[in-house]
């Protein structure tokens, strides 16, 4: 009889720990943290989206730094070949002057000097001039020996190189040496633009003293504004000609712009570093000489499955993604899948295992940050 007993109590033990074993693997089922649902509600509501992973060309990234600049040729320093005393200037850093235009009039009496020696050294040629015409027709004639001749030529020959040189003067005080010839002489001097542009310094105030040579102004043409960039060498072979790359001013914006490489430099300096030049596209912004910039360069270019940058999460240092699994009419059901991937480009994210996921499903592409984290809109 206790035989039996013992058997029964063995089958009841028995049942209760399978009883006890299917409970926790329901508890368990029900807690599955892997698992997130919601209803047809709450996903409206929630104005949630989902989609496929799509193929998308992402690149590695790299940065380098430099400044707004323009060509030599399109910055002038603004010198007088002459001493004087500012006379009149109006114009302030930031004008904008065209080729031609006045600048600065200086003032000196030696002005009047110059002229007046030019209109003697051209008096002085008329008549050496005629007294050459007139010997060469004698010594032609042989009527005067040829030692008096060549002293005539001589002289001929030194009053119209200095003529020359005079009148050259004339031109670089911006005069004209047909105006000076007739008497009209003048104690200033204009100083015009060499080239249009903005005036970035100005060294000059009235009746202040100007020596020759002396910087008086700087004129940028911001119209052909570039990029000279510092690329490391190890960087290098990654940039060619004609390269696409994009900028940013971080004193001003975030905001990114479109240049492309023009020239790169043709030597390493002591940095380690190459000169990049390059071109902006757009033209329309106001770039200022002088700003620093950070560009950015791509290399390396893969295509890998994406998904928008609202579709990934982070917890605890791991990145998700939720795989739709099962749509009824009033459920969504999702999985948590773990994936790799590396920071968002132009707005989507690469997977960098797409063995570990199902490319044919349909993924969540936004709101998944509050569904992981608050557990809202189903369980976990």
């Amino acid at each position: 009889m206790k035989r039996y007993t013992y058997i029964t109590l063995f089958i009841f033990t028995l049942t209760l720990m399978s009883c006890g074993e299917k409970q926790a693997k329901s508890e368990e089922k029900t807690t599955d943290d892997s698992i997130v649902e919601l209803t047809q509600e709450q996903f409206q509501k929630n104005e949630l989206t989902l989609g496929k992973p799509e193929k998308r060309t992402f690149s590695e990234e790299f940065e380098v730094t430099g400044m707004v600049d323009v060509p030599p040729k399109n910055r002038s320093s603004v010198t007088s070949y002459f001493d004087g005393y500012v006379s009149q200037t109006h114009l302030l850093v930031g004008d904008r002057v065209a080729k031609g235009d006045l600048l600065v009039k200086l003032k000196n009496p030696d002005f009047i000097k110059m002229q007046q020696n030019y209109v003697e050294a051209l008096s002085n040629l008329e008549y050496l001039t005629s007294e050459f015409e007139r010997k060469k027709t004698l010594f032609k004639d042989q009527i005067i020996a040829q030692k008096v001749f060549q002293a005539t030529k001589n002289q001929y020959l030194q009053a119209k190189a200095k003529l020359a040189s005079l009148a050259e003067q004339i031109r670089l005080m911006n005069l004209e040496p047909k105006q000076v010839a007739k008497g009209d002489f003048t104690s200033e001097i204009h100083i015009k633009a060499p080239i249009s542009g903005k005036i970035s310094k100005l060294n000059v105030a009235q009746g202040k003293f100007i020596g020759k040579s002396e910087m008086i102004m700087e004129l940028l043409d911001v119209d052909h504004i570039h990029l000279e960039l510092d690329v490391f060498e190890k960087d290098l072979m990654k940039i060619q000609k004609g390269d696409s790359l994009r900028f940013e001013v971080p004193e001003i914006s975030e905001e990114r712009y479109s240049a492309y490489v023009r020239l790169i430099g043709a030597e390493i300096n002591e940095n380690r570093k190459v000169r990049i030049h390059a071109h902006p596209l757009d033209r329309g912004n106001s770039f200022t000489v002088g700003m620093f910039v950070n560009a950015y360069f791509e290399a390396d270019r893969k295509k890998h499955l994406a998904l928008p940058e609202s579709a990934f999460t982070e917890v605890d240092e791991t990145t998700y993604i939720l795989e739709l699994t099962e749509q009824t009419e009033n459920k969504y059901r999702f999985r948590k899948v773990e994936v790799k991937s590396t920071p968002p480009q132009h707005g989507f994210k690469p997977i960098l295992n797409p063995e570990d996921i199902n490319s044919n499903s349909k993924y969540l592409t936004n709101g998944v940050f509050d569904l992981m984290t608050t557990g809202s809109g189903g369980h976990h």
